[in-house]
């Protein structure tokens, strides 16, 4: 059992490094978590998780805005490289997570799951909701319902360039709804989903949360993550 420290997870005042803001929670109303990247110990997450063939760092060799991004990858199956970051407990209502990603050609996507929104991460099953990429597309993986993984047919993601993801997540226990944006363009929607954990979602990971069975090395770069009860745009 994967067991965080809670502490709050945006506050009023930005971290300054140099001329660039590490998080900026203070420009969205009803932030839960933020970050730019900014820091290179990456301190503003409260874990930073490597297990098996993985890394995860913040690196100033590609960043959507500021100095520096979230690069994390995978080097063989049944890795992870992640972030991860305890918020206090959401239980009804809606979250809504903004990232821009780049994700580099040539990359197979098996079944990467790089991002995660819910309660206990581990052990299997978990409570919450998987974000993946898969066969080049976006998927959604929640243990326990029936079907319990649903794939985009709509669009698969850009190589080798910045897009913006934004997910929006209404919160239930068996009627829950997850849409997926991708440059304000649909990727996903789904309904009749299990979102809402008993303990509530109040757990974020980000980065390579998990490569499944994907032997091929994979990597992303990650920037500008919000996590709101209410919406971000790409901005």
């Amino acid at each position: 059992m994967l067991v965080l420290l809670a502490i709050p997870a945006c506050s009023s005042e930005s971290h300054v490094i140099g001329r660039f803001t590490d998080g900026g929670c203070e420009a969205h109303s009803g932030a839960l978590v933020c970050s730019g990247f900014e820091r290179p110990d990456l301190s503003e997450w409260e874990r930073v998780i490597v297990v098996n063939d993985a890394r995860v760092q913040q690196t100033d060799s590609r960043a959507f805005g500021g100095r520096g991004a979230l690069h994390a990858e995978s080097l063989g199956d049944e890795s992870a490289g992640v972030v991860a970051k305890e918020f206090e407990a959401v239980t009804e209502g809606e979250l809504h997570l903004r990232a821009h990603l780049y994700v580099p050609e040539g990359l197979p996507t098996e079944a990467i799951n790089i991002l995660f929104l819910g309660d206990y991460a581990t052990p299997d099953p978990f409570r919450g909701v998987d974000f993946n990429l898969e066969s080049g597309a976006l998927s959604t993986y929640v243990p326990g319902q029936a079907p319990d993984r649903f794939i985009s047919n709509l669009l698969t993601v850009p190589r080798d360039a910045w897009f913006c993801m934004q997910i929006a997540m209404t919160l239930s226990p068996d009627a829950g709804t997850v849409t997926i944006l991708v440059d304000g363009a649909v990727a996903l929607e789904q309904a009749n989903m299990k979102t809402l954990p008993e303990a509530g979602v109040h757990l974020l990971r980000a980065g390579v949360d998990w490569s499944s069975l994907q032997t091929e090395p994979f990597d992303i770069y990650m920037d500008d993550l919000v996590l709101s009860t209410n919406p971000v745009d790409c901005g």
